[in-house]
């Protein structure tokens, strides 16, 4: 009995309550949110006059780069009029300076990086490459090796045929540079076969002072050209006191060849 009464409670109190959808708040009002339109969209007459230019422009640079600053001819080799350069749409220039960075994107950044480089002044240009150049070359420090100057000497003959000197293996260092002829004022040593006066030969020592003739650059046991040939022409003594010496003694004309290590071009 005292169950039912209990049951009987509960269900009145459950009809009584208010509906649980009375007791929720009122939905906020909706507020609709407009996205800026993208600065580099074009429409759609914009998209295809920019692509008229583009195509035109592509067109008359290939022309320009072919007969620069030359008539044009055509497939026949006829001279023809050259084709005006075709002017960017109205409205370009001033998209490509307002948008900057966003410009360099398609579908404008074809069309200002053509413009840029029309309106870009070749002359200044051409300018400031030159000057940069001369300037690095300026500051380029150029090391001189003293072994350059180092001349290996050897072939060597004698220019006058009553005396026949050979020179067999030597040396001379260079001091002064005049264009393609270099002067060697110490003397260098040169190892010569003389003729004594019973017509035999010896090996003697001598003394070379001359100049040195650039021939030109070669390779020698290496995969690059390493070395510098050139033609010298010298005077040698030998000392002794001997009948050669006593045959010529203000030295006897020679020539012959000498290789230095290359000096690397500035």
């Amino acid at each position: 009995m005292r169950r039912s009464s209990l049951l009987v409670l509960f269900a009145c109190l459950l009809a009584g309550a208010p509906p649980a959808r009375a007791q929720g708040r009122a939905p906020l009002p909706s507020t609709r949110i407009v996205l800026p339109p993208d600065p580099a969209a074009l429409t759609a007459a914009e998209q295809r006059e920019l692509d008229a230019w583009v195509e035109a422009m592509r067109k008359w640079q290939r022309m320009d780069k072919r007969w620069h600053n030359e008539p044009a001819h055509d497939i026949f080799g006829r001279i023809v009029d050259r084709v005006p350069e075709p002017p960017p749409p109205g409205w370009l220039d001033a998209r490509c300076a307002v948008e900057g960075a966003a410009a360099a994107a398609a579908p404008l950044g074809p069309a200002c990086r053509i413009l840029a480089a029309l309106t870009a002044d070749p002359t200044a240009s051409a300018i400031r490459v030159a000057t940069a150049a001369s300037r690095a070359e300026a500051e380029t420090v150029v090391k001189s090796t003293f072994l350059t100057r180092i001349h290996i000497d050897g072939l060597w003959t004698s220019t006058a045929t009553n005396v026949p000197i050979y020179g067999l293996v030597g040396s001379h260092i260079s001091l002064v540079d005049v264009g393609r002829v270099q002067f060697f004022g110490p003397p260098g040593v040169l190892l010569v076969s003389v003729p004594d006066a019973s017509g035999s030969r010896h090996v003697r020592p001598g003394y070379t002072w001359g100049l040195s003739v650039r021939l030109g650059d070669v390779r020698l046991f290496a995969e690059s050209k390493n070395m510098t040939l050139f033609l010298t022409i010298s005077k040698v003594w030998v000392p002794g006191g001997t009948a050669v010496d006593r045959l010529e003694p203000g030295g006897f004309d020679v020539a012959g060849f000498s290789l230095a290590p290359r000096k690397h071009p500035r």
